[in-house]
């Protein structure tokens, strides 16, 4: 097998891939299920009103046909390369005053006009080539097996958690967004609500070593809400919850710590509740999930005061990118409700005075192979992202965007368009979390990979 002509299966049979325990937990703070592991050395977090918002494009978003080359020998190549998924030219919308160092333009998917916009105001900006990476990696050490790479590459289960985790060399449930919990609420009280909070079930990405996260729904909060009409039945479905509450299970542990959980959830339920109920969201958001999800986000940031939450992260999931099979249609409709949700939500923030204080940005399991496999694409590796908010270093597309060429033409081709990352994602989230108030010598507590690579791979300067 020539090194141009490298498969899926045959990587697939030479890498490590494992499956990763999922569940869900709705609401209130999630229980813990971290394996046991060396506890790192706390980080230092300073106190400011900020937010950071993941969105993750569960599955593989084909990230190269949502930023698109557009000068004349560069697009050229793209159509070449990807064949029946080729954009037309006129399909792309052009990104205005922003040309790289090799002189390319650039345009994104038809179906992101608001994408577009938010680029030329400056508020949104691309990273290229970016994924979850251990150290550089040549062709010819990945070929060889000399290359540290991620555990499971190409795997959903695994990707998905590096992601969350920022530690693709191993398979732990704690996250970075759990370590800023860790720094933030060492003791936090059992009513209080977590600053970490989820709109998509248990995720590792909120966990840390003694924290956890706070789930809730597009609706809010989950607990009981009786109607406050006075009546018989009201007032008697009241008191038989108040007699639960109240309850004394002596030598039961497991009706104990059921009962304790039960009231830790409905005391944060009452407090989340009466924080957001009131607080005004200007913005129309459109009905899908992601776009109402964002609305509560946007509610959830405003009341944060009511919360007594200073800083605050977010996750949310958005399923449905492994696009093995019709890209092009699917592809359109989903990258059509991200782009509206992202520019409901800065539009939102804006008018609500808090555009200053949150950036956002999205990820996805991994990028996708150039070439088709007849009507979709497969599992590849680097892909491209979006970062968006005021603080953002907006109208750009930051880290290397690849050649987009094959075989031996291409040095970051392993086969089929599979394109080795030149950015590790250690290198954003760096930025980000020392936006988000962590100490500048506690970069490599957090990312320890960052010191395998050279500042020009991971100077981004995304952020103000």
């Amino acid at each position: 097998m020539s090194t141009t002509q490298i498969t899926r299966r045959h990587f697939m049979k030479s890498a490590t891939a494992a499956t990763a325990m999922t569940g869900a937990y709705l609401g209130g703070s999630a229980p813990s299920f971290a394996l046991p592991q060396a506890s790192p050395r706390p980080i230092n977090v300073q106190r400011q009103k900020k937010a950071l918002v993941f969105i993750m494009l569960d599955g593989g978003n084909d990230s190269f046909n949502m930023l698109v080359p557009t000068t004349q020998n560069h697009f050229a190549q793209y159509q070449k390369t990807r064949s029946n998924l080729a954009l037309t030219r006129q399909q792309l919308l052009p990104l205005p005053n922003f040309t790289d160092t090799q002189g390319r333009t650039f345009g994104v998917h038809h179906s992101m006009p608001e994408v577009q916009k938010l680029f030329a105001q400056n508020k949104l900006s691309f990273v290229a080539n970016v994924a979850p990476m251990i150290e550089p990696v040549e062709r010819d050490a990945f070929y060889s097996g000399r290359a540290r790479l991620p555990l499971g590459l190409m795997s959903h289960s695994d990707q998905f958690k590096h992601w969350q985790t920022a530690r693709p060399e191993a398979r732990i449930n704690r996250g970075w967004f759990g370590a800023f919990a860790d720094a933030l609420q060492p003791n936090r009280p059992a009513q209080q609500i977590p600053m970490n909070i989820s709109l998509s079930g248990s995720n590792i990405m909120q966990n840390g070593v003694a924290s956890t996260h706070y789930t809730i729904t597009e609706q809010g909060s989950v607990g009981l809400v009786v109607n406050e009409d006075k009546t018989p039945l009201n007032q008697a479905i009241l008191n038989s919850f108040e007699d639960l509450l109240s309850a004394n299970y002596e030598g039961d542990p497991f009706k104990q710590t059921y009962l304790a959980l039960t009231r830790e959830a409905q005391a944060q339920h009452s407090l989340f509740r009466k924080a957001t109920e009131t607080v005004r969201v200007p913005t129309r958001f459109s009905s899908t999930p992601l776009s109402q999800q964002m609305r509560k986000v946007a509610q959830t940031i405003q009341a944060s005061d009511a919360l007594n939450l200073q800083q605050q992260t977010f996750f949310l999931r958005y399923i449905g990118w492994d696009h093995h099979d019709e890209l092009l249609n699917t592809h359109a409709k989903m990258l059509r409700v991200l782009s509206r949700a992202l520019s409901e939500f800065q539009a939102a923030l804006d008018q609500m005075g808090l555009a200053d204080r949150v950036v956002t940005f999205t990820g996805s399991d991994f990028g996708r192979t150039l070439t088709s496999n007849g009507n979709g694409t497969d599992h590849g590796w680097g892909g491209n992202i979006i970062v968006m908010g005021n603080p953002v270093h907006g109208g750009q597309v930051v880290g290397d965007y690849p050649s987009l060429s094959l075989g031996d033409h291409n040095a970051l081709d392993v086969g089929d368009g599979v394109l080795i990352p030149t950015t590790p994602i250690d290198a954003l989230y760096s930025e980000l979390a020392t936006w988000f108030g962590m100490a500048e010598n506690d970069r490599t507590t957090l990312f320890p990979h960052l010191a395998n690579f050279n500042s020009a791979q991971i100077k981004l300067d995304l952020l103000t």
